[in-house]
This record gives structure tokens, sequence and C-alpha cells, in this order.
């Protein structure tokens, strides 16, 4: 099997597909060394190591799968992808699947936020969710995810829909939006800002039990009522995303260690918080890549 295949058995397998979205590929060669099945790349993730800066729609569909081309040649496991909006009207949603398919995606999924959205912090901390619930009219988010399937050369690149609409417009319009997508070819949903179990168990039942598509959680701060990977899995879920914490955990690494440096001015004390020089160096890629950089310490 290749890897779009690959992802997709893993949905089908009964086991919970967990899918930390990395912060760079250094990260997500770490994700895949920690023994996960599949990695993911986020808008989030790749706006705070490419700019710095929170995702505010600053890069682009073309910087994004730029983003994923260089996560899948870091790794061999498949790569999910966030794939936002769309990024425009129909016509840039076929061009980003097409984009995301060149760059080796083994998949990717379509929100129905408004394009061209500027994102901020939500109450509960998760960095790139809106601070308000708007969404698009559920015909658009339908006409994105016709036009992304029409536009995917391999049928195997499996495309998810994501609604938004539950916290503004509540459950049932979400799960009507749900529908719509499956009807329209969606492989995969994801119902976002479930307030609780109920709600959780409901989605899983229209969606996967009857409709045999399996559903996503987000497992981001404050977007769905905490749960364990097995929790999810009983409730029915396929596919748990983790967006934002690795690169929050680097940042709490990287300020701690900057911080106790520029307090002692002596970074020997700090040895046994990194990574040996070896093991940092043998993240860097295959041997032949290794032994074409030098010995260790040779380049900076």
């Amino acid at each position: 099997m290749n890897n779009r295949q690959r992802f997709r058995a893993h949905l089908a397998d009964p086991k919970m597909l967990m899918v930390p979205i990395a912060h760079d590929p250094l990260c997500a060669r770490i994700i895949e060394r920690a023994g996960f099945q599949a990695v993911g790349v986020g808008g989030a993730a790749s706006a705070a190591a490419l700019l710095g800066r929170p995702d505010a729609r600053l890069l682009s569909a073309r910087e994004m799968a730029d983003v994923v081309w260089r996560t899948v040649d870091a790794v061999g496991v498949p790569v999910f992808a966030d794939a936002d909006d769309g990024y425009g009207d129909a016509t840039h949603v076929a061009w980003t699947v097409r984009q995301y398919e060149s760059a080796g995606a083994a998949g990717l999924f379509l929100a129905d936020r408004p394009a061209r959205r500027q994102r901020g912090r939500t109450a509960g901390g998760a960095v790139g969710e809106a601070e308000d619930d708007t969404v698009v009219p559920a015909a658009e988010l339908i006409g994105r995810i016709e036009a992304a399937v029409a536009a995917r050369r391999d049928p195997d690149l499996l495309i998810m829909a994501r609604t938004d609409a539950l916290a503004a417009h509540g459950i049932d319009e979400a799960l009507d939006r749900a529908h719509a997508c499956v009807d329209a070819g969606a492989d995969a949903i994801c119902v976002a800002n479930p307030a609780s179990t109920h709600q959780m168990r409901r989605i899983t039942e229209e969606i996967t039990a009857r409709r045999g598509i399996p559903a996503m959680a987000d497992a981001s701060p404050g977007v769905m009522p905490p749960a364990t990977a097995a929790e999810l899995q009983q409730l029915g879920y396929a596919l748990t995303l983790y967006p934002t914490l690795a690169s929050r955990a680097l940042a709490r690494a990287v300020a701690d260690v900057m911080g106790e440096l520029s307090w002692s001015g002596d970074a020997a004390p700090l040895a046994d918080r990194l990574a040996p020089f070896e093991e940092f160096h043998a993240l860097a890629g295959p041997p032949e890549h290794r032994e074409a950089a030098g010995p260790p310490g040779a380049r900076r």
C-alpha cells in the first residue's frame, strides 16, 4: 500500500488514529519516531514556525503546500493536512487540492470558515480558532467539497469536511451540513465544538454508525470536552487531531532553556535538558545526508 491507502486503512481500523500536527519537518520526524502512524500539517503551527505569528491567513495555499511537501519528504508515515477554507472560491479550492496532492498529502480537510478570515484565540486558549463562530452558508461548504472531490486525481486522496457551525447554529445544523458533505463526496467528517459527551456520541452515531464515514475529534483546548484517545475511541471517533501540542511543547522548552541561559550565561548546566548532539544529528536525515553534511559540529 502507498501512504494514502495506509491512511485510509488506519481510519478503518477500530484503533484510534492519533495525529499530532508537526511544528516543522524536524518535529515531524520526532513524532514519527515516537510511534505515531500519521503526522499532521496545520495553519497555526506553520504560521508560528515560518513567521512567528498566529494563524492570520498570512500563508498562501502555495506556501502551505510547500510545508506539506517538506513534511512528506521528512517522514515515511502519511501526512494529513489542513487546507483551511480552500483559500478562495471553487477554482481556488481545486487549485489547493491539486497542490496538496502533488506535494504528497495522504489527506486534507476543508472547513466552512469564511475566506480571508482573521484568526485569533478562543477563550479556551486554542491558537488558530476564530473568536466567534461565523461560518459560510451550507451551500458554500458543499461547493468546496464538490470542487475538491472533482479536482483530485488520485481517488485515494482522503477529503474531509469540517464544520464549525455547531457553536453558533446548534447540533442539528452542524449535522445537516455533515450529511450534505457526505452526499457531496466527503470521505470523512469533523463536527467541531461539541459541548458534551452526548453531542459527541450523537455525531459519531449519525456520521459513522449510520453513514459509515469516519469522524475526527479536534483535541485543541476548549474545542471539545477533555477526553483521552481511548475515551474518544469508545465514543466512536476514528481520528484525533492535536493541532498545537508540539508547537506549545517546543515553545515552553525553548523559553525555559533560553531564559536560564540569559540569566546564568552558562550553557553547561543545561546539558541534561538537551538532546545529545548525536541524537539531534541523527534526526537530520538518513545516513547519506548526514555523511554529506560532515561530522557533528562541522556545519552550524
